[in-house]
């Protein structure tokens, strides 16, 4: 069992000599085991290592024998302790998730801020053969594609380890029977109304009995296989997302002749880089995105859950988080100068008389036929309907149209700020103004608007 430990270590590269190593103990066999094991082969690797547990709070006394059984064992190795009391069912309550989401979640917290505490740059857990086999039933069950089905990383992050992976629970149990250690054990564990105690305790059973009852062992030779395999296509999708990224989009016709198991993982690839994870993406919603983007439907969106969206932009699609821009609008002071905050500017109006003045367009400056103009002007973001008579054109045309003509990405439009009257745009800051209002020989009054970048209201 010690060289079945050493071997996997070694060949995972899971330790480094003079590491610490905080080790989540539950007080149950496989935990149990884990620790011990370590605690045998610490002068082999010098490492440090720190014991932790997280008392849920939710079987009552049995666990307080749990958290104290861990605290003897954690002395008796002459190993360090550190132990919370969290009510793991109230945490789950009030954020509305699973019991065993919230479990997860705090001990993962507890390891990291012990890992932080003491300096460590490993945290060891202890997942075995059996969880592994388990893991792959549950994942074929709801339609893992192959990541999933690849099962537990015996290393994930650089960080996490598992030494007892390539251990069945019968080494673990007879381990623990050999050298007295008595583990506690969960009785929640033999409780069916969990998904994975009914595949360990009905259909493994049940699989081994009438198909293979080398199961276990074969499930976790093919995890090996599959990982492998699941590796070498990660390492070519990101050699391909780095030949055909343009910006921050990726080319969408490089894309579209790619093969379609690299579409999905690019895909995943880009949700997880701006989301931070894939909790709640489906392979359904991959697949959505992956039609979407053949589809190839300029200016169109397609939402994903948490606010994320594929978005297709000409000939280039992005994954992003979608921004929600709220709409302003400011009544301007004719004469005067208005502050316009959403967009740090100020809009200064001068009413001029024309006599024999010249009056040439800037980049920041345009003047209009002042007696021409009949309602009150606003500064204001996009609203539907919109639209303008653009200089050099001819009829009337929606602003939505004059975006995506210039293409203007879509995060852009609704912060791009319009001198309007009412739905009429006057002037399309940096884009377009009107022809309508033009400085013309029959002109007498002459409005100059001038926006300038940090200009706070006068």
């Amino acid at each position: 069992m010690r060289d079945k430990i050493i071997s996997t270590i070694e060949k995972y590269g899971m330790i480094e000599k003079g590491d610490g190593i905080v080790v989540g103990l539950s007080g149950g066999p496989d935990s149990t085991c884990l620790i011990h094991a370590l605690s045998t082969i610490k002068e082999l690797y010098d490492i440090r290592i720190y014991a932790v547990h997280l008392n849920h709070m939710i079987r009552a006394e049995e666990a307080l024998r749990d958290e104290k059984y861990s605290e003897n064992l954690a002395k008796t190795l002459d190993i360090p302790f550190f132990s919370k009391q969290i009510p793991v069912e109230s945490y789950a309550s009030e954020n509305k998730i699973s019991t065993e989401e919230a479990g997860r979640f705090l001990r993962y917290n507890l390891f990291e801020e012990i890992a932080r505490k003491t300096g460590s740059k490993k945290i060891a857990l202890a997942h075995n053969m059996n969880d592994q086999a388990e893991t792959i039933l549950m994942h074929l069950i709801r339609g893992s594609g192959l990541s999933g089905i690849s099962g537990i990383r015996p290393v994930r992050a650089g960080k996490f380890i598992r030494p007892i992976i390539a251990c069945s629970r019968e080494e673990i149990e007879e381990y623990c029977s050999v050298n007295n250690l008595n583990p506690v054990i969960d009785s929640s564990n033999k409780e069916t109304i969990y998904t994975r105690n009914r595949v360990r305790l009905e259909l493994i059973p049940y699989i081994k009995k009438y198909f293979n009852p080398n199961l276990v062992e074969n499930l976790y030779k093919v995890s090996d296989i599959i990982r492998d395999e699941d590796d070498y296509l990660n390492s070519r999708t990101f050699i391909e997302l780095n030949r055909i990224k343009t910006g921050d989009g990726v080319d969408i016709n490089s894309f579209n002749l790619l093969h379609i198991s690299i579409k999905r993982r690019m895909v995943r690839v880009l949700i997880e880089g701006i989301k931070g994870d894939l909790d709640g993406i489906q392979s359904k919603h991959i697949t959505e995105c992956v039609d979407f983007i053949e589809k190839k439907h300029t200016g169109k969106t397609l939402g994903l859950p948490e606010g994320i969206e594929c978005i297709i932009q000409y000939d280039v699609f992005k994954i992003s988080k979608k921004e929600e821009t709220e709409d302003f609008e400011y009544c301007l002071k004719v004469p005067g100068n208005t502050y316009i905050k959403e967009c740090n500017c100020g809009v200064n109006v001068k009413i001029i008389k024309k006599n024999d003045l010249y009056f040439i367009d800037s980049e920041f400056i345009k003047y209009f036929d002042y007696d021409k103009i009949k309602n009150k002007m606003t500064a204001r973001n996009k609203r539907d309907g919109d639209y303008i008579y653009p200089k050099g054109m001819k009829g009337r045309k929606k602003i939505k149209d004059i975006f995506i003509d210039k293409k203007i990405p879509r995060e852009v439009r609704g912060k791009t700020l319009l001198i309007t009257q009412e739905s009429e745009v006057v002037w399309i800051f940096g884009l377009r103004d009107s022809r309508k209002y033009k400085v013309d020989e029959n002109t007498k009054h002459v409005m100059e608007i001038e926006i300038k970048r940090g200009a706070e209201d006068e």
